[in-house]
């Protein structure tokens, strides 16, 4: 099972489907890396070997947009910069609350429960 930015690529999956899993990579960017690394649509993730695995890791890295885990880590750091100012956006974010502006009257209090059970 090869590991692209590191996810895991299911050996039993389409690839452009097991591509999209990785994080900031959607459908149609996962459908132009494998075309660009010389895999069919109808390869699998046991026809990927270590040399190609590696050319497609590459080819992923290369794009303009943050992956993975480093996607992840700016998001948080996005929410916890809005929290360290005490914007409302922050507080909202702090208290589990819907942060755009989405009525809390009669929906979203599944989230607003279950974060306030956790304090």
């Amino acid at each position: 099972m090869p590991f692209i930015i590191g996810t895991s690529i299911p050996e039993d999956k389409i690839l452009v489907q097991s591509v999209s899993h990785i994080y900031g990579l959607g459908l149609s960017q996962s459908k132009v890396l494998c075309k660009k690394a010389g895999f069919g649509s109808d390869s699998r993730g046991s026809h990927v070997t270590f040399s190609k695995g590696r050319i497609l890791e590459n080819l992923a890295e290369a794009t303009p947009l943050p992956l993975g885990a480093d996607l992840r880590r700016f998001q948080n750091d996005k929410i916890r910069r809005l929290c360290v100012l005490s914007s409302y956006r922050g507080s909202r974010h702090r208290k589990g609350l819907p942060v755009r502006g989405q009525r809390t009257h009669t929906n979203a209090k599944k989230r607003a429960l279950l974060k306030l059970n956790v304090i």
